[in-house]
């Protein structure tokens, strides 16, 4: 899973924490160098903007990415080993909306954003294919900010 934090600017201030769902996959390409596809759901953000008027309305960022990771072996001849990592990349998302009218929940979009992402996090290894990822990552979002922390199990073929 993942748990989002989506702090809207002033002019659209819906802001909050989530749970939603990230995918991903990635290619050794060095022992310290991998890229990875992801596919994210944040999950949708609730926040009534103009309560007098039922203004509820909720966002949600679903798309891909893709990273650049580079690894740093810690205890590398342990028998569970971790490894540190950072990455940069570059985010394709769509930002969809839903608002209140009445009785009626209406979609809506505030379009298409594409930018730059950046994280880092740990993997403790537990088997030789197996492994228990977290990071963090920061998405450079127009008129918002966006945090993520993942946790999950990694498993290497």
């Amino acid at each position: 899973p993942v748990l989002s934090d989506y702090e809207g600017d002033p002019n659209y201030p819906v802001h909050g924490f989530v749970l939603g769902i990230p995918v991903f996959a990635q290619a050794r390409l060095k022992p310290w160098f991998r890229s990875q596809g992801a596919y994210f759901n944040s999950g949708d953000f609730t926040r009534d903007i103009d309560p007098a008027n039922n203004g509820v309305v909720d966002i949600s960022l679903r798309g891909l990415n893709i990273s650049a990771i580079g690894y740093i072996p810690i205890f590398p001849n342990a028998e569970n080993d971790m490894e540190f990592f950072g990455k940069l990349g570059l985010y394709d998302y769509d930002i969809d909306t839903t608002t209140q009218d009445g009785a009626s929940r209406v979609p809506g979009s505030l379009g298409h954003e594409t930018g730059l992402l950046a994280g880092a996090g740990i993997i403790l290894h537990i088997s030789d294919g197996i492994g228990i990822r977290t990071d963090v990552n920061y998405y450079d979002i127009d008129n918002a900010d966006l945090w993520s922390l993942n946790m999950g199990v990694q498993i290497t073929f």
